[in-house]
């Protein structure tokens, strides 16, 4: 598969798997594409929670561009894309927090 292909064979199961095929240059964007793909990385919450118009005015291009970003990484659909930078965020912000404790009530004083 050469790198200026879309991803169809090899789609990125998880958002890091995303990150490390960009990293290693195993995928290289038309130049729009690009943009919306540095912009996914640095705020996937933008992918993850707005609608594909919404970032497509954000990153300067067409609803279009953004939606097709999905089928060139082998994702299929801006859901799909949505999805996958959702679950990074949950992944991520569950590596963060602190376990939840349920607070116990302070001892009482009997006698």
């Amino acid at each position: 598969m050469s790198a200026t292909h879309p991803m169809k064979d090899q789609r990125p199961q998880t958002f890091q798997e995303l990150k490390q095929c960009i990293a290693e240059g195993r995928i290289f964007f038309p130049n729009q594409m690009e943009q919306v793909a540095r912009r996914m990385l640095e705020h996937p919450e933008m992918v993850a929670f707005e609608s594909a118009a919404s970032v497509a005015k954000k990153c300067g291009v067409s609803q279009t561009t953004v939606i097709r970003l999905s089928s060139f990484l082998g994702i299929g659909s801006y859901r799909g894309l949505k999805d996958l930078c959702a679950r990074y965020i949950r992944e991520r912000s569950k590596a963060m927090s602190p376990p939840y404790q349920v607070p116990q009530p302070p001892p009482r004083n009997v006698g």
